[in-house]
């Protein structure tokens, strides 16, 4: 009897494992957002103190945990895939754009923002700049660079194999965008000040393209490098030049402000994915494979 259970167990398991080879992109999103959304709802539910914090650190583990469990059932090797993804040993000019290029883009949405007659209190900087290290170093460790192993080391690869890189790169960039729903929930800048639901899911449908069109440069930065490392550092190094750069007092930064402010960075986003495809002729970095020579 135990011997009959074992055997619909193992021909589970293998009926599972052929399900997730043919596809492997669809079994990473449903795996990323069911660990992610199960902690981010566990903490939008819990009152805003420290006790919700950690839960939403370890939602963003999500897109990396589901990967990892994905190698597994492969049966490919865990230890490998770790070690393939983190590449140091790369020209220094590839970490200046990591951490410069999201420096670039804040400082000319900063720049159309006071040419559109608003202005930046300079004050602002010196305490802005004092923990930018520190706080890019957590954001790398738990706040956006842990995600970059799922998102571009596992999914990417996944879609490419199958879609052009622009293709590959809007569908993973939708996902990607959508992963996010709860934590536009928390986010006052999305739900202050604006007026009624209308206004709020604009705002939401706006913070989703802008992430949306972000998936361009980590693909192409991916493709030319192979590093998730450098992705990491990419999605950190965004986050903290958003978070603490933008010159604009975190109290005013709601309701209209913010809806100006994103929309800002989404355009100039836009803009520069366009110029992107058009100079990489749709390819996003990715070598074309050379047919063998018989």
């Amino acid at each position: 009897m135990n011997m009959l259970k074992n055997q619909k167990v193992k021909k589970r398991n293998r009926q599972a494992t052929r399900l997730i080879s043919r596809h492997p992109f669809a079994s990473f999103t449903i795996l990323s957002y069911l660990f992610s959304w199960t902690f981010w709802a566990i903490a939008l539910l819990l009152p805003q103190s420290a006790i919700a914090t950690p839960f939403y650190y370890i939602a963003g583990f999500g897109p990396f945990v589901a990967a990892m469990m994905l190698v597994k059932l492969q049966g490919r090797s865990l230890k490998g895939w770790v070690t393939g993804l983190f590449k140091w040993r790369l020209h220094p000019g590839w970490y200046l754009f990591a951490f410069g290029f999201p420096i670039f883009l804040i400082g000319l949405v900063s720049v159309i923002y006071v040419l559109l007659g608003n202005s930046l209190d300079f004050t602002l900087l010196p305490a802005r700049l004092a923990p930018y290290l520190p706080m890019l170093l957590m954001l790398f460790l738990i706040g956006g660079g842990n995600e970059e192993p799922g998102w571009r080391g596992f999914g990417l690869p996944a879609l490419q194999r199958q879609h052009s890189p622009v293709v590959a790169t809007c569908i993973l960039g939708i996902v990607w965008a959508f992963w996010h729903l709860p934590l536009l929930a928390a986010n006052p800048g999305v739900t202050s000040g604006a007026i009624g639901l209308q206004q709020i899911l604009l705002v939401a449908g706006v913070t989703l393209v802008s992430i949306t069109t972000h998936a361009f440069w980590y693909t192409w930065l991916m493709n030319k490098t192979g590093s998730v490392l450098l992705c990491s550092i990419l999605h950190a190094s965004y986050n903290a030049a958003n978070g603490l750069l933008l010159l604009i007092p975190d109290e005013a930064l709601r309701g209209g402000e913010y809806q100006l402010v994103l929309a800002l960075m989404t355009t100039v986003l836009m803009a520069s994915v366009a110029g992107l495809v058009i100079a990489t002729k749709g390819r996003l970095g990715l070598q074309t494979s050379k047919p063998n020579s018989r």
